[in-house]
């Protein structure tokens, strides 16, 4: 080939090239994992676990970002102005679907792939080790007789939490007043203190008093016996229909590419089969969903059905 047929060639391959440019593998630069909550609590201890493991999965940096406000509000707003590429993922528990099914947002659940379900753990009605309340039968006449008494703490207004106390007021027919905290670490501390007779918690949120025996569950709102608290009664055994739990997951903004989605999905698979995974569930109380893609969105479809007539129920 002589020089000028070879220059040819070269002008050619070039201009193929910038207009074919090579596709990156995914992910070939740092994630942005938004925390929807302040640094501490449960939700964001689970995503500095999966980040961790994330990066040693996916052989990239990834980075935690806390931005709490609005119940997920300030996050998925900030991820929506970000692109659709993966690279930014989001935390999404059951206060998301309270708050989608608000509908005061300027976005829906239709604007994110709700693409993993990671934990999932039920509330409980818990009590001080020293609190003369045994039993949920003891609560409950306690609640009758006293009622101007009954202040029972909890995370969050029209939230997971003052669900489950509100299906057990309406069941068991009393009165109570309930008292939202800003964070679950506060609501321990009110029980702790003597501030309120009893609150409702996730058992996570006060995981290590309630193993060394300071704070007592007397009723938890699993179907049956929940493997991490055996002896602790279900609110179903004790004739109440309130089987309730709260997840904690992660979502991407939608028109994210399956191919990135099926990156994704399956790097935290890998995550969630690993000891180290393991011991972090076992050590928080926590329960694995296993729900596909598809299985989450219907999920949280379904439940910001059921919120909505809760919200409606407080207006």
């Amino acid at each position: 080939m002589n020089p000028s047929s070879f220059f040819k060639l070269y002008v050619v391959v070039g201009l193929f090239s910038l207009m074919n440019p090579a596709q990156a593998v995914f992910p070939d630069k740092p994630i942005h994992f938004i925390s929807s909550t302040a640094a501490g609590g449960p939700l964001d201890t689970m995503a500095r676990t999966m980040g961790k493991m994330l990066s040693d999965e996916l052989k990239q940096p990834v980075v935690i970002e806390n931005k709490p406000g609005g119940t997920g509000i300030l996050a998925m707003n900030y991820a929506l102005n970000q692109p659709a590429d993966g690279y930014t993922i989001i935390t999404a528990t059951g206060s998301t679907s309270f708050m989608l099914a608000e509908g005061n947002a300027s976005f829906t659940e239709n604007d994110f792939i709700f693409i993993s379900g990671l934990q999932s753990e039920p509330a409980a009605l818990a009590v001080l080790k020293s609190s003369p309340i045994k039993n949920l039968e003891d609560f409950l006449q306690f609640a009758k007789k006293e009622p101007n008494k009954v202040n029972i703490a909890g995370y969050g207004n029209a939230g997971f939490n003052q669900l489950v106390f509100s299906k057990l007021m309406q069941q068991a027919n009393f009165k109570g007043s309930w008292v939202p905290y800003t964070s679950a670490g506060q609501v321990v501390l009110s029980l702790l203190g003597g501030q309120v007779p009893a609150a409702i918690i996730t058992p996570s949120s006060a995981i290590a008093q309630v193993q060394n025996g300071d704070i007592r569950l007397i009723a938890i709102s699993t179907a049956k016996r929940d493997t991490y608290f055996p002896n602790v009664p279900t609110f179903k055994e004790k004739g109440f229909n309130i089987v309730e739990s709260l997840w904690r997951g992660v979502m991407v903004k939608k028109g994210t590419s399956n191919e990135v989605i099926t990156k994704l999905t399956s790097a935290i698979t890998n995550v969630e089969k690993s000891p180290e995974w393991k011991k972090f569930m076992a050590e928080n109380a926590q329960s694995s969903m296993n729900l596909s893609v598809d299985q989450m969105q219907e999920f949280v479809k379904s439940e910001i059905v059921t919120r909505k007539a809760f919200l409606n129920q407080l207006k």
